[in-house]
């Protein structure tokens, strides 16, 4: 039997099936068993009803992407073999279920087509709700995993149910395993992965690394309106936040949670929000607010595909140019985005050290892959996380006699004032979004408009020192090309990098980190090693490669791979730009 690198599995059918549970178990025991994965949901934008799948790649090597060839297909409805057959390796097996009288006429060469009794034997064993453990049971049966370890997650699954359901499931798990068992001559084993090395993983969603940062950093109060695909960091926060002696509210809407966040933060406490695309929009004021008031406020923007309600469920990475203007006047921010899932905790957490350093709104700039999406990762590390409260003071100001106010706004030479909050003895000062003076008086001679604005402008000129502005794997000094990418898109140019490479190009890969104040300095260096730059994202005006353009004219024009079709970039995509480029 072959040794195989990864297998894909991918269950589809309608919202409401059970097609996710069913995934999170197989999921959850491969992980407890070591094995690296990374999980794929598709799924309509509506409560239920509409085509939907969960895919899992699993391996016993680090992996960062979903990839391509498709091993394992259950299909619950002749809908997912439509949409989904091409995706099929060949040797692949498609489980269908009896039931909806599969059609194989457009199966590829070298597929299998499996009908069986998945709705009939749920019945059997009970309830058609557990048509997706059967087809578990399947599953596991044709990957060759032990089938022990799934009984016991099953189990725990409902153990707050009777032992009756708990037996039922059992049951369903087990014939369809049998099913599968008696189907063997008809099919060819996939293969077997080695045994995983003992590492210490853990299998979670972006958007929960990101409430896991936040709580890191000391956040302790989150301000949010519910928007797919941000959702999951306000309803972790609300399972955790007591256990910090936090609180979360849910406002009416984007507009209050932003100004409660910013409230919170000019009393001293630690708070953030989180949206998508259409709530980052109605931000704008509030962010504009938060510059010139120099309030720090943290955003979290988990990028789905728009305009306006767009595919709320599907990737894209249209928000960067958003992020960067979103808001009027010569506004002061930093935008920074993880370039992987683990560094969804640990941007997170460094986004609230940057906004009391440099008193600025942080937009942490993630997308939904990232958000929505589990995969295994490093166990979170919170020895890494400091928190630097920047120039804040709290105690020890000079005595104030009236009608002095403290100097909240003093004129510094590396743009950054000292700051304090409501109730620090001697430290009285205004605070509007009006242009102000040294104490925060409302003022508009031109002098002090310019040596304001000039101020804050001028303290965000050492971010890129404090920050890594870029994940840089670049070991070619004369390099044929420079891939480019930004948050999850680092996975598929992983992969295309390895495989170009043993084809003897010399690929140089750069992830952005730091995307407002542009490391431009910095990238000049590494684009400066190549012949070609080929920007990867997920849009379709190539948003990232206007802002290298605007920064580094001199090697324009660059490059794009862009994706707006709602789904992922992979590696054979990235590869097979390359050698047009090329």
């Amino acid at each position: 039997m072959q040794t195989r690198e990864d297998f894909i599995w991918k269950m589809g059918g309608q919202q409401g099936e059970g097609i996710e549970s069913g995934g999170e178990i197989l999921a959850r025991v491969l992980a407890a068993r070591g094995y690296s994965l990374f999980s794929q949901r598709l799924f309509a934008s509506r409560i239920k009803g509409g085509h939907t799948t969960f895919a899992l790649r699993i391996a016993s090597k680090k992996i960062g992407t979903i990839g391509e060839a498709v091993d394992n297909l259950i299909a619950l409805d002749q809908e997912t073999i439509n949409l989904h057959a091409h995706e099929m390796r060949a040797g692949g097996v498609i489980i269908a279920d009896a039931k909806f009288k599969p059609q194989a006429d457009i199966l590829p060469d070298g597929v299998t087509l499996l009908a069986l009794p998945i709705t009939d034997t749920a019945k059997e064993c009970g309830s058609l709700q557990m048509k997706n453990i059967v087809a578990l049971g399947m599953s596991v049966a044709f990957l060759g995993f032990p089938r022990e370890n799934f009984v016991q997650a099953i189990a725990a699954r409902f153990a707050t149910k009777t032992q009756e359901v708990i037996a039922a499931n059992v049951r369903a798990f087990q014939e369809g395993a049998r099913l599968v068992d008696e189907q063997k001559e008809h099919f060819v084993s996939p293969g077997t992965l080695p045994e995983p090395p003992e590492a210490d993983l853990v299998f979670m969603m972006g958007n929960e690394a990101i409430a896991l940062g936040a709580l890191a950093a000391g956040a302790r109060f989150m301000a949010s309106y519910p928007i797919t695909p941000a959702s999951e960091i306000m309803e972790y926060m609300i399972s955790a936040v007591d256990r910090v002696d936090g609180a979360v509210v849910q406002t009416e809407d984007e507009l209050a949670a932003c100004m409660m966040a910013l409230g919170a933060n000019y009393a001293g406490v630690r708070a953030f929000t989180a949206t998508s695309g259409p709530g980052l929009s109605l931000m704008a004021e509030t962010i504009s607010l938060a510059s010139i008031a120099e309030i720090p406020l943290v955003i979290i923007d988990v990028m789905r595909a728009g305009p306006s309600t767009g595919m709320p469920t599907k990737i894209e990475q249209s928000d960067i140019l958003a992020a960067i203007h979103s808001a009027h006047g010569d506004r002061c921010k930093i935008v920074i985005a993880p370039t992987s899932m683990d560094e969804c905790f640990y941007v997170t957490a460094e986004a609230f050290n940057l906004a009391e350093i440099y008193q600025c709104p942080v937009i942490v700039l993630a997308d939904l892959q990232q958000g929505l999406n589990k995969q295994s990762i490093p166990a979170l590390d919170i020895e890494r996380v400091r928190i630097d409260r920047g120039e804040l003071r709290t105690e020890g100001l000079p005595e104030l006699t009236r009608p002095d106010y403290f100097e909240r706004f003093a004129v510094t030479e590396s743009g950054i004032s000292p700051r304090t909050i409501p109730g620090v003895p001697n430290g009285m000062f205004l605070s509007t979004g009006l242009e102000h003076d040294l104490i925060g008086k409302p003022a508009e001679a031109a002098y002090m408009r310019i040596d304001q604005m000039d101020k804050r402008l001028r303290k965000l000129s050492t971010v890129t020192e404090r920050v890594e502005p870029f994940q840089a794997d670049t070991p070619y000094e004369e390099a044929d090309i420079l891939l480019v990418g930004i948050n999850s898109t680092g996975g598929a140019i992983e992969e295309a990098t390895e495989v170009l490479r043993a084809e003897g190009i010399r690929a140089n890969h750069v992830q952005l980190r730091l995307i407002e104040p542009f490391p431009t300095e910095a990238l000049r260096k590494e684009v400066a090693k190549a012949k070609k730059v080929l920007i990867v994202e997920h849009n379709a005006t190539a948003q990232l490669a206007s802002i290298f353009t605007q920064h580094l004219p001199e090697f324009a024009p660059y490059e794009s791979l862009l994706r707006y079709d709602g789904l992922t970039i992979v590696g054979s995509a990235v590869a097979a730009r390359v050698r047009e480029v090329l």
